[in-house]
């Protein structure tokens, strides 16, 4: 299975029971309790995707006072509803500490809840870490 260079930030939600990570975007998505929380994404094999750093999944109503608190992450510019940084922001790794801090607090800030297949069960796959 493919490791992606920012793993390292999810370090703070191992321990808890609720983690669990899932391919998203050709990236890998972060789950803790039962939000998304991040999604690490890497330039794809095919060139779809260029991008390399860390989408920050919330909703609208909080990018503004997220934004206050970590300056380095923008509203994506194709996924306008998450906030994100690139991995060659000079601010990355401080940033995306305290952010993983943040979501390991349980910051309601952060995280969307998944959306329900037909049948009504969560898209989760199993625990993969």
């Amino acid at each position: 299975m493919k490791t992606f260079d920012n793993e390292w930030i999810f370090e703070p939600f191992e321990q808890h029971a609720t983690f669990f990570t899932k391919r998203m975007f050709g990236g890998l998505a972060a789950y803790l309790f039962e939000r998304q929380m991040l999604v690490l994404v890497e330039p794809t094999t095919t060139g779809r995707w260029k991008w390399h750093g860390v989408l920050v999944c919330t909703h609208f109503q909080h990018q503004a006072s997220i934004r206050t608190e970590f300056p380095a992450l923008t509203p994506h510019a194709v996924l306008k509803k998450w906030l994100w940084v690139d991995s060659k922001d000079d601010g990355f790794e401080q940033t995306m500490e305290a952010v993983a801090r943040r979501i390991a607090e349980n910051d309601p800030r952060f995280g969307i809840e998944p959306r329900l297949s037909i049948a009504g069960r969560s898209r989760r796959s199993s625990r993969s870490r």
